[in-house]
């Protein structure tokens, strides 16, 4: 079992994604050698993340953002199985399963972090963000570009102590999210390339800290919504927009085909991507 921390940026969406993830049972996968994939959500609050996506993001309303709390173990904490059905020689089909835990933490941790981990009330809970853990989930708003300073300063001071805490390695995924908006959505078979050229600070940080040996990262593309039509129309409506991202909800339920969900987790939990 890979314990997962998702520490996104504000308004990243990790609950939404999260929520969408446990709602759509059967995924795509980009990979052709993928004949299907199946999400099962095992853990009593990753079924109440699939009534939430079904009975608030349906309704077109958003879900509230993830609330701090001082004990680490407070954090919502879901259980998740992927099965994916492989292509194999001659016909033959393969079966593999993943399971992993994941933390949803709060939408101000990762802005935050640098102010955080200096202060003597959160030690505790600052040090159990590196005890055992299988791997990070970086869900970065892709339209909050203007904050890359920003987080890429909390981004070093992180990956400085990771190595620290954690000198043998892990593994961060990081994931551009809101891909079916048009301005990203056109770089999203490009997740290096969008990342190098959209957060070029906190791209650096995570290269050099691959570059030393201290750990792996791949970059990834998402969008809990997806998009629709002819002409690949962004299925959400913007209820918000700010430097720090945007805030939307599902624009046509009956179209709802999220994408790139499911890649970043299992490269977290294998090490292998699809």
């Amino acid at each position: 079992m890979t314990i997962i921390i998702g520490i996104g940026s504000y308004a990243a969406g990790l609950s939404t994604y999260l929520a969408t993830l446990a709602y759509h049972q059967k995924h795509q996968v980009k990979s052709k050698k993928v004949l299907s994939c199946q999400v099962t959500p095992s853990y009593p609050f990753a079924k109440e993340l699939s009534y939430k996506a079904e009975n608030i993001l349906k309704e077109q309303v958003m879900l509230n953002p993830t609330e701090f709390n001082r004990s680490f173990c407070d954090h919502p904490l879901y259980r998740f199985t992927i099965t994916l059905e492989i292509k194999g020689l001659f016909w033959a089909k393969n079966t593999e399963e993943v399971s992993f835990d994941i933390y949803d933490m709060p939408d101000t941790l990762l802005r935050d972090i640098k102010e955080f981990s200096s202060s003597n009330n959160f030690t505790e809970y600052y040090d159990d963000l590196f005890s055992d853990i299988g791997g990070y989930f970086l869900p970065i708003d892709g339209t909050s570009h203007r904050e890359d300073e920003v987080y890429a300063k909390s981004l070093e001071k992180f990956t400085t102590d990771l190595t620290q805490r954690n000198p043998q390695g892990c593994r961060i995924a990081f994931a551009v999210t809101k891909c079916d908006l048009s301005e990203l959505w056109v770089n999203r078979d490009d997740p290096r390339g969008l990342v190098q050229r959209r957060f070029p600070k906190m791209y650096a940080i995570l290269e050099n800290w691959t570059q030393e040996d201290k750990g792996k990262v791949e970059y990834f593309t998402t969008s809990s919504f997806g998009v629709f039509g002819k002409y690949c129309e962004p299925n959400s409506i913007i209820q918000s927009k700010s430097k720090e991202g945007t805030s939307a909800v599902i624009r046509n339920p009956q179209e709802w085909q999220p994408f790139g969900l499911i890649e970043p987790l299992y490269w977290l939990c294998t090490g292998k991507m699809l």
